[in-house]
């Protein structure tokens, strides 16, 4: 299979990448080797969604391990305001998106649903129901989140203060990664592999018979959370080349959507998307960055809490450093859930301000682009 063989070499590497101090090497050469693969190819290439929804929902039973009370408590001050960047953010998201409208390349509702930072999977599927053109809504979603994933690492790595001591902000042992045989942190290997999996099956199912958003990554993680917090077991987080594959994995799922046919038919757009994305994760990661000292948590951690989007690779590279990785995790779903709970009023407020915006502008100045098949489920 081709996906376990670029995996795997991937992964022989990062071996090498890794004691040189590149940050999240597996995550950001997945990325890029994605990307290279979906380019190149002559047809479709894309990860199984069974393999997609299985890791992220590994993902988020290595998040939901270090969602502990006794952590969270130490930084609950901090958790609201960054937040409450959230409403910043869509605030942002729609004055960017009103500027580049006006560029005449794109309506203005393509230009709302592609800006919006957040819930990119569930923004992507309701863009051709809202008469927005799904194919240029998909990648600038997409886009964003593999700017956002490729960034976080090295980003975080450039603000952080010099490390103190040996431990990481999560109150325990750097969490930095290290290269080992064992793929959970515990003796009996088969108990801790198959609470893994438990976890993360049960997780995905039980949000999904409730309607969680994004259910294969915050099932797990909070189905997990809340055994870490009742401290029913441990020693079940993916760790060494469990760990590293998840990475991999992750980078090269976001890698692969960047298939020729879509970027053909919006490389013209491609530079003002570019401009538009890189503004608005400057703006806000500034905001972040300006609030930590003022919250007490670190630059990093306040930067990496509030990225605007791509919370798969943002909370995978975080776990490979000496992150604050309960709050970053809290942050970030918080985030996700405010996302997905605003989608329908800006629904709403797109419909009345296109029914008025075609009243008065009859001639569209924006390329006519053929309608695809959705992109990002």
């Amino acid at each position: 299979m081709e996906i376990g063989f670029v995996s795997v070499a991937i992964l022989a590497v990062s071996a090498v990448l890794e004691p040189l101090g590149a940050p999240a090497p597996q995550l950001l050469l997945g990325l890029f080797v994605g990307a290279a693969i979906a380019l190149r190819g002559r047809r479709q290439r894309r990860m199984s969604k069974a393999i997609d929804q299985g890791v992220q929902a590994l993902i988020g039973v290595m998040i939901g391990a270090y969602l502990q009370v006794s952590i969270l408590r130490d930084v609950a001050g901090a958790m609201l305001p960054l937040t409450m960047l959230t409403l910043v953010t869509t605030v942002l998201s729609v004055g960017i998106a009103v500027l580049v409208a006006r560029t005449g390349r794109m309506d203005r509702i393509t230009a709302t649903l592609g800006m919006i930072a957040g819930g990119s999977a569930a923004v992507t599927s309701c863009a051709k129901d809202m008469g927005a053109d799904s194919r240029v809504v998909a990648f600038m979603q997409y886009t964003r989140v593999a700017v956002i994933s490729a960034a976080a690492p090295l980003v975080a790595m450039l603000i952080a203060e010099p490390a103190v001591g040996g431990e990481g902000a999560d109150g325990g042992a750097s969490t930095a990664s290290g290269w080992s045989w064992a793929l959970v942190p515990r003796g009996d290997q088969l108990a801790g592999i198959s609470i893994t999996l438990v976890l993360a099956a049960v997780g995905m199912r039980l949000a999904r018979r409730i309607g969680l958003p994004s259910a294969a990554l915050l099932g797990p993680m909070l189905l997990s959370a809340l055994v870490t917090a009742l401290g029913l077991t441990h020693g079940y987080s993916p760790a060494g080349l469990f760990k590293q594959m998840l990475l991999v994995l992750v980078g090269l799922e976001v890698g692969l959507r960047f298939d020729r046919e879509t970027v053909q038919a919006v490389k013209r757009m491609i530079p003002l998307v570019l401009a538009a994305i890189v503004l608005l994760s400057g703006v806000i990661g500034g905001i972040a960055v300006g609030l930590a000292p003022v919250l007490g948590v670190s630059r990093a951690d306040a930067y990496l809490a509030t990225t605007p989007g791509g919370i798969n690779a943002v909370l995978a590279s975080a776990s490979t450093s000496d992150a604050h990785l309960g709050l970053i995790s809290s942050v970030q779903t918080l985030r996700l859930f405010l996302m997905v709970l605003l989608l329908p009023v800006l629904q709403r407020w797109l419909s009345r301000s296109s029914a008025q915006h075609t009243e008065s502008t009859q001639t569209p100045q924006a390329e006519p682009a053929p309608e695809p098949t959705a992109v990002g489920e």
